[in-house]
């Protein structure tokens, strides 16, 4: 019996030798600082599924006489917008960025940086939806800039990539390609907000990146 008790006070010893050896690793990785995670490499696959994403968008805009800019990089002061397509309607603006990162994503609306994980190992990026939220925020002052002020601009962060595990709270605002096909036959993307198409389109146009 004395054989017994010493083998199970020597798995004892390794499962928490394990645990805290675990438990160190994930406290070190936490306690990286924000710019050297952001220095890492970008996540892979970003633009998988893109074109699926970009054709619902030029369908949903011919459907509706709406008009679609691809890609919508949008030049203001230093900075560049990174939306994949951007819808000028008659209820406004849309901004779309498609995401086909693979493996399990991390985060939620509040974090800094999410993390994607894969085969390749594990990858920092900083959180979509604060990107996002500073490139519409581009797009108002082109706008403004040329005397646009009351045109609605929104965003959307869509995931179309089905092997792509979300492991983000059910709360947060990003899509699946199912419920953004859905968002877009919502009444409110036809509502009549008396949007000049023409004059926002050719002032978002007029300051799109120049290759």
């Amino acid at each position: 019996m004395d054989w017994i008790l010493l083998l199970v006070v020597v798995l004892a010893v390794i499962a928490v030798g394990v645990w805290m050896f675990v438990k160190d690793k994930k406290e070190k990785d936490e306690a990286i600082p924000a710019e050297q995670r952001k220095a890492l490499a970008a996540p892979v696959g970003r633009t998988h599924e893109q074109g699926r994403v970009i054709r619902r968008l030029k369908g949903f805009a011919g459907d509706n006489g709406y008009e679609v800019i691809v890609p919508g990089r949008i030049c203001q002061g230093a900075g560049v917008t990174d939306f994949d397509a951007i819808v000028v309607g008659s209820f406004g603006v849309l901004a779309v960025t498609s995401l086909g990162y693979p493996g399990k994503v991390y985060g939620n609306e509040k974090e800094k940086l999410w993390t994607q994980t894969t085969n390749r190992g594990r990858v920092a990026f900083e959180n979509p939806l604060t990107v996002q939220a500073a490139q519409a925020r581009m797009l108002r002052e082109v706008l403004f800039a040329n005397r646009l002020r009351s045109v609605p601009v929104e965003t959307m962060c869509v995931f179309p990539n089905s092997g792509t595990e979300l492991l983000v709270p059910r709360s947060t605002p990003i899509l699946r390609m199912k419920e953004f096909s859905a968002m877009l036959r919502k009444d409110h993307f036809t509502d009549d907000k008396k949007v000049d198409i023409d004059a926002v389109a050719k002032a978002l146009r007029a300051a799109a990146e120049k290759k």
